[in-house]
C-alpha cells in the first residue's frame, strides 16, 4: 500500500512509521462506540490520530484546519489505519510458521 501523504502549505508531508502507541490509539478509536459524541468531537478525535500518525512539528491542528477540508479528514484517517495495518500485516506473514514446517 502506498504511504498517505498531507499536503500543508503547498508541502507534502509523509507519516513516520507508526509505533505501537500510534496502532493502539487508531486501533481503540476504530473499536470505540462513537454515536454519543458530537460532530466536533468525532473531528477533533479524528484530527489528532492524524497528528498521532505524521508526528511532524510542521503537522499542527491549525495547519489541518487551514490546509485540509472537513470532508477530507475522515478519508485521511481511515486510509492511515489502512496503511498502519498494512505495515503491520506485511511484517507478521515474514514470520516463521512452525505449523508449516511440520509434516
Amino acid at each position: 500500500m502506498e504511504t498517505p501523504t498531507i499536503t500543508l502549505y503547498g508541502k507534502t508531508y509523509a507519516p513516520k512509521p507508526p509505533k505501537m502507541k500510534v496502532w493502539r490509539r487508531f486501533l481503540a478509536f476504530f473499536d470505540e462506540d462513537k454515536k454519543n459524541l458530537s460532530v466536533e468531537e468525532f473531528l477533533d478525535a479524528e484530527i489528532d490520530l492524524i497528528l498521532l500518525a505524521f508526528d511532524r512539528e510542521e503537522v499542527t491542528k491549525e495547519a489541518i484546519d487551514d490546509n485540509i477540508e472537513v470532508a477530507d479528514i475522515v478519508p485521511l484517517t481511515r486510509e492511515l489505519f489502512r496503511w498502519i495495518q498494512s505495515l503491520t500485516f506485511q511484517k507478521l506473514v515474514k514470520l516463521p510458521n512452525d505449523e508449516a514446517g511440520k509434516a
